[in-house]
């Protein structure tokens, strides 16, 4: 545990030297936060890419696995032994989908941990507007309270968790193809904006910017998010759900015809 906090205590500091040289060129730190979480997205993009590739890849299986799963729901030796085939047959490793994460995810809660740093921006304001500072954590109770007393303005506060929750639920309809999946994660975009509620704004911002920047991501290596269907794709992985023994999957036949020839 302590070597652990040790390496987020170091990625902390080297972000907060980094933070600190994007000030000294902006003279703004929201400004510098947003650089500084880009930079970021921008030094892990190689991970980020394998990452996704191995997701497109078993967003494609995913109708195949199903079916597997049905067929041998009572067979869990070869269920495994047929996923590994299939997995073989799209060149995919399901690791690779958990290995870049787990790399990324010090460096994640290293930069959290610097923006919630208690006077790390002192009095510093979001672009300028001196009402809004990035230590500030818009409680909608303080915001409303705020208005009551004849300050409407104050409501803008409450623009960062609704844009936490927004960017959240794109970036949740993009990736997660899985009509069933969609249903469970529904409630988080709304959990994660009432989070923003509570802790500052300067983490709210970063929250925003590495979301956008992720989905932009997604759009470089996946391309347009996929339909929800479990329509199963016309690929390789049909033959290698009825093939085995590991000899190379061959297509499977398609109408009466190519019924009668099989």
């Amino acid at each position: 545990m302590g070597a652990l906090n040790g390496l987020l205590s170091g990625i902390a500091d080297a972000l907060h030297d980094v933070l600190r040289f994007f000030y000294g060129f902006a003279h703004d730190y929201t400004l510098a936060i947003v650089l500084l979480t880009l930079v970021v997205k921008l030094a892990l993009h190689p991970l980020t890419r394998t990452q996704l590739r191995s997701m497109k890849g078993m967003q494609v299986i995913a109708p195949h696995m199903e079916a597997l799963r049905r067929k041998y729901k009572d067979d869990p030796k070869a269920l495994n032994q047929e996923m590994m085939a299939l997995y073989r047959a799209h060149n995919l490793n399901p690791m690779m989908g958990c290995l870049p994460m787990l790399v990324q995810m010090p460096v994640f809660i290293a930069l959290w941990r610097l923006l919630y740093t208690k006077g790390l921006f002192g009095t510093a304001a979001v672009f300028g507007i001196p009402w809004m500072r990035l230590d500030q954590a818009p409680n909608l109770g303080q915001v409303l309270s705020a208005v009551a007393a004849g300050h409407p303005e104050q409501l803008l506060l409450l623009l960062f968790p609704v844009l936490v929750g927004a960017t959240m639920y794109f970036q949740q309809r993009m990736t997660i193809t899985d009509p069933s999946q969609a249903r469970m994660f529904v409630f988080m975009p709304i959990m994660m904006g009432y989070f923003a509620t509570i802790y500052p704004i300067g983490v709210s911002i970063y929250m925003i910017v590495s979301t956008m920047a992720y989905i932009a991501e997604y759009f470089l290596v996946v391309g347009s998010p996929p339909p929800m269907s479990a329509a199963p794709p016309k690929s390789q992985a049909a033959a290698a759900v009825s093939g085995g023994g590991g000899r190379t999957p061959a297509p499977m036949p398609q109408g009466k015809k190519g019924a009668k020839r099989a």
